[in-house]
């Protein structure tokens, strides 16, 4: 498990993406984005189903979180916050299941994104969170993405970031 998650680490700083492993622990999670949203106006929260939820209520009270969010205040919230449903080891990457409340507002349209991924839910490759031994089957009943650091493109020269979705990622690997 130590080291699905140490090259979990490796693979998603080297993709850009900012990892953090803490707690998991309501204090330890709820201290942690305070810390990190400390000067965001608007937060959006999206489902967490793959966390306790005593984990998740806690940041309801945060600062800046918006409680049922309008279109027009989700189109200019800062900071998006999920739970995720898996990490792939060995590119690094963040798999969120789309479907459930602001999800996909979440991880897809804010500058900021937050992941929150439980150690216990990384597997090696891609191809694990298809067999169906692997949580229950539960990836082979979902809309699944995949994200691998923040967004970017070269589609035009040099790599731009920040083009199609959030401009930074932070993974916090609760443990």
């Amino acid at each position: 498990m130590l080291e699905l998650i140490e090259t979990f680490e490796t693979n998603a700083l080297e993709a850009a993406a900012e990892v953090r492993r803490i707690r998991a622990t309501s204090t330890a999670l709820r201290d942690e984005i305070e810390q990190t949203t400390k000067s965001a106006a608007s937060i959006v929260l999206g489902a967490g189903e793959f966390l306790p939820a005593s984990l998740m209520e806690p940041l309801g009270d945060l600062p800046g979180v918006l409680a049922a969010p309008t279109d027009d205040q989700l189109s200019k919230a800062e900071v998006g916050i999920c739970g995720a449903f898996a990490g792939v080891a060995c590119s690094g990457s963040v798999c969120v299941a789309m479907g459930p409340r602001l999800v996909a507002m979440t991880s897809l349209l804010m500058p900021f994104h937050i992941v929150l991924l439980s150690a216990n839910r990384i597997v090696a490759r891609p191809r694990d969170l298809f067999d169906p031994e692997c949580f229950n089957g539960e990836g082979l009943r979902r809309n699944l993405v995949f994200i691998t650091g923040p967004s970017a493109t070269a589609d035009m020269g040099p790599l731009v970031r920040g083009v199609h979705g959030p401009h930074r990622l932070r993974v916090l690997i609760l443990e």
